[in-house]
């Protein structure tokens, strides 16, 4: 748990298909082997036919017994291990994905939608303009940071301590408005070689190089598994590379619910 005692409920949605998906690895190892000793049994006459599925199901008599069922059994059963791998691997980030789109929706949600959340670096920033060029003495400040030839150089560093104290906001903070709107884009359609990006450059966290690394390395394992070429896992390394997403999420969540999940009214 985070000092707070808290995650968001992507997060907590994100834990729970982990789990999920590999309970049902557990499942699978255990029904693969005892599926096998069964279709040994049917072989060997010590039991009539195999115990009938809940689905793929046949009417037909003597189908759970029939030699072709158990060949074809068998011919699957063989690989079970590489393929279930091969899915959890896809699956697990495919959920890590999801979690980092679902996470700035929360955010963003939580702060009333893109829209208000907008309109209130829009307003902070027009607010900023006119105070600053209401008063004399901070409209000079603004000048003395100006390109204007001069003979007598201002001094720009106290100019900037005298806007900074009065809260003026510079052109690197009016130009956070249009950011909550590309993010908005961006998110719509995130691309996953995208996301350290996104960490970094958008919520600020900082992120190892071997982090970065990491996680392009499950990606591109993830891509070649889609694209059908050949991979080598086992449940271990599978599990291993989810340590990695997992450290990963706490890492975004503990982040966000820290420095961003922080009402603005």
């Amino acid at each position: 748990m985070n000092q707070y005692n808290y995650y968001t409920k992507s997060y907590e949605k994100w834990a729970e298909q982990t789990q999920a998906i590999f309970d049902f690895s557990v499942l699978v190892h255990y029904s693969v082997p005892a599926l096998k000793n069964q279709i040994n049994l049917v072989e060997r006459g010590l039991v009539t036919s195999l115990s009938r599925p809940d689905y793929y199901r046949s009417y037909r008599q003597g189908a759970y017994s029939d030699e072709e069922l158990l060949k074809s059994l068998k011919t699957r059963a063989s690989n079970y291990k590489s393929h279930i791998c091969e899915y959890l691997l896809l699956t697990l980030f495919s959920y890590f994905e999801a979690y980092i789109i679902d996470v700035f929706e929360e955010l963003i949600q939580f702060q009333k939608g893109y829209s208000y959340f907008q309109s209130l670096a829009i307003t902070k920033s027009k607010d900023s303009m006119q105070k600053a060029y209401a008063d004399k003495h901070l409209r000079k400040s603004i000048n003395d940071l100006k390109p204007i030839r001069r003979k007598n150089k201002p001094d720009q560093r106290q100019a900037l301590e005298i806007l900074n104290k009065n809260n003026i906001r510079l052109p690197f903070e009016h130009f956070s408005a249009y950011g909550i709107f590309a993010i908005g884009q961006k998110i719509k359609d995130l691309k996953s070689k995208d996301i350290p990006e996104i960490l970094m450059n958008v919520l600020l966290i900082d992120l190892t190089e071997e982090e970065v690394e990491s996680f392009h390395q499950i990606r591109t394992l993830r891509n070649n598994i889609a694209h059908g070429r050949k991979v080598n896992l086992d449940v271990k390394s599978v599990t291993e590379k989810n340590k990695t997403l997992t450290k990963l999420a706490k890492k975004v969540d503990l982040h966000i619910t820290n420095h961003f999940m922080i009402s603005q009214i």
